[in-house]
């Protein structure tokens, strides 16, 4: 099942997917610079990943893995994949410690960075693992 959608600025298209031989079809028909992301728990809620080794990202795609913790098997595919098909990586738990700490900043009213080396020591010591690049 496909479904388009016309509310967006941006092509968007649904695709119900049973299993993650499936998503590799999809993933295999994305034009270069489209975006993957792993919104479904796989690798955090349950072990594994919405798609397989096998499965081909988008050249100069992006690759956004939302979980957080857990095994991450989605993540490690897609930095596995990262030079040769020169993708963007996002990594869940930057986006966790950002929620978190934006959170923190206005009930105690202090100031914490977003981003940068004092963020980064932030996510180390709420017990994440150090910043991710393609190169961890």
């Amino acid at each position: 099942m496909s479904i388009e959608s016309s509310a967006t600025a941006w092509p968007v298209e649904y695709v119900l997917a049973s299993g993650a031989e499936d998503n590799d079809v999809v993933m295999a028909g994305l034009a270069p610079g489209s975006m993957v992301v792993n919104a479904t728990g796989l690798g955090k809620d349950a072990p594994g990943s919405p798609i397989t080794d096998a499965a081909r990202f988008p050249d100069r795609g992006f690759a956004w893995e939302l979980n957080y913790r857990g095994d991450l098997v989605f993540l490690r595919q897609a930095f596995a994949a990262a030079e040769n098909k020169r993708l963007r990586i996002e990594d869940g738990w930057t986006y966790f410690i950002h929620g978190w700490s934006a959170v923190i900043a206005e009930v105690f009213e202090i100031d914490i960075p977003s981003r940068g080396p004092r963020f980064d020591e932030l996510s180390e010591l709420a017990g994440g693992p150090p910043v991710r690049t393609a190169a961890s």
